[in-house]
Formats: structure tokens, C-alpha cells, sequence
């Protein structure tokens, strides 16, 4: 049945989508396929469709894309999959802006959703690693390699749920203080400091050799690229901080009199005694 669907929704999803795009190509036509009603509610049911399809695809024990720890074992599934999810995600967010006026969120509550997804990425993988070899996980001795393996799968899955709940909690801090006072922003600079450094200790227990995301697959780019995400947040935040303290600095206009005879005031700079413009 698994493998069914495999086939199946694929089939589905391609013939849906073929009849979208030419619906698209005549103007009639598109008028219908822009509606939320239409091309919003089947974005959404092609969506869930097909995460459903990834999740057998890349999890199930059945799977033909990898095996039972995640190694890529079909390359053109693998890759396909997922980016025919991240297709549909980006469609459904273009229905989505339009439902809603065209608003758009504060660039940092995008950037921590994202942490907060590749996150539960990593997590699952580990979780879902944790689940099929559970039973050699059980008669494994302490210090050999499959204990080892093991704990650093647990480890990783412990990271990937802090970076998952930190990113989310952030992102709805975020979504309700878009502006945050300077202190506030230093312990959310701070926080996504420490979650870099989490994630990249957790680089070498993961895709290191012995580790569970030591080959291709979810856990292996979810690690790096949980990594490279906190990452571009700590250092968009650092910047936020450096710009909010330079307010202020540069050319302010000052006003004088040219004469005594009521000439027009002329705008100019003042340079004070510590070599600054006033």
C-alpha cells in the first residue's frame, strides 16, 4: 500500500498541476485559477498530499528513496521529493499573501521560522533513525560502535528539538514585538549566538564518521543547514544592534543668520572638539 501511494500521488499531483498551468496560460482562464477558492484551496490539498507522500517516501521501511538510517539510496526520489515540496510551500505562500492583503512579516520572524523548520527536520530524522534500529540500540553494550551511534543520534535529536522550540518561540516573539527594545535584542542575539555554536558542535557528533548523518540525506543537510540558518540569523541581528546604535551619528543641520539684516537661514554642519559633526 505504501508503494501504491508512491506511485499513485505523484500521478495525481502531475496531472493537477499540468491542468493548472494551462489553465494559467489564457486569461479567461486565470482569472479562475487566482482565486483563493480555486488555485489556494487545491495548493493546500496538494501540500498535504504529497508531505504525506514524503513522509512514506523518505521514513517508511518500505522506502525506496533511502534505507532504514536515512542513506540516499535513489537519488532523482530523493532530490525530487523534496523539492516538489518546497514547490508547493512557496505556492501555497503566494495564495496565502494575496488572502491576506499582501502583508509581510517581519523579515526575523521569517528567519526564525526557518531555523524552527530545518530543525524539525533534524529531529524527526534522528527520531525516525532512533525508531528502526531501536532494537540494536536495546542489546547494544556501552563504548561500542553501535551504542556510540546510538547516543550521538540522541543527541542529535535533543539539539534539533532546542533549535526547533527556541526558533519557534522567536519567531512568535517576534511576530507580536517586530521592534524590540535594545535589551531584548541583545538576548535574542545572544540566544541565536548560542544555538550557532549548539549547532555547530553538533556538526561533528552528526555528519562526523560514526555519526548518524555521516552520509547524504534529511539528517545530514538538516544539521548543516540548521547550522548556516542560526548563523545568517546571529549575524542579521548583530547587524540590527550595530545600526540601532549608530542612530543619530552623522550630519545633523544646525541654523544661523547669514546677517543681521534678516537673510535667509542657511543649513550647514558644526564640527565639535572631538572631531564629530553636530
Amino acid at each position: 500500500m505504501v508503494q501504491m501511494y508512491m506511485v499513485i500521488c505523484p500521478s495525481i499531483f502531475a496531472t493537477l498541476c499540468l491542468l493548472m498551468f494551462c489553465m494559467c496560460l489564457k486569461t479567461n482562464t486565470y482569472q479562475i485559477v487566482d482565486k483563493f477558492k480555486v488555485g489556494g484551496v487545491l495548493s493546500i490539498f496538494l501540500l498535504f498530499s504529497w508531505t504525506g507522500n514524503l513522509i512514506l517516501t523518505l521514513h517508511s521501511k518500505s522506502s525506496w528513496a533511502v534505507n532504514e538510517i536515512g542513506e540516499v539510496k535513489m537519488a532523482n526520489l530523493y532530490y525530487f521529493t523534496w523539492a516538489t515540496v518546497l514547490n508547493t510551500g512557496l505556492l501555497v505562500s503566494s495564495y496565502l499573501k494575496k488572502l491576506l492583503s499582501n502583508k509581510s512579516k517581519p523579515v526575523m520572524v521569517v528567519l526564525w521560522l526557518a531555523v524552527a523548520k530545518i530543525c524539525f527536520v533534524m529531529c524527526g530524522s534522528c527520531c525516525d533513525i532512533l525508531h528502526n534500529i531501536q532494537d540494536q540500540c536495546q542489546a547494544a553494550t556501552h563504548g561500542d560502535e553501535t551504542a556510540t551511534f546510538c547516543e550521538r543520534t540522541v543527541a542529535g535529536a535533543i539539539v534539533g528539538f532546542v533549535g526547533m522550540a527556541a526558533g519557534f518561540f522567536a519567531a512568535v516573539f517576534r511576530y507580536f514585538y517586530p521592534d524590540p527594545i535594545e535589551n531584548n535584542q541583545r538576548l535574542e542575539a545572544a540566544m541565536a549566538a548560542t544555538l550557532t555554536v549548539l549547532f555547530a558542535l553538533s556538526l561533528a557528533l552528526i555528519t562526523g564518521i560514526g555519526g548518524p548523518g555521516q552520509t547524504v540525506g534529511d539528517l545530514y543537510y538538516g544539521s548543516w543547514l540548521a547550522f548556516l540558518a542560526s548563523l545568517g540569523v546571529t549575524t542579521s541581528l548583530y547587524t540590527n544592534i550595530q545600526k540601532s546604535n549608530g542612530e543619530g551619528d552623522g550630519l545633523v543641520c544646525s541654523t544661523s543668520s547669514e546677517s543681521a539684516m534678516g537673510a535667509s537661514l542657511t543649513p550647514y554642519p558644526v564640527r565639535t572638539g572631538q572631531g564629530k559633526y553636530t
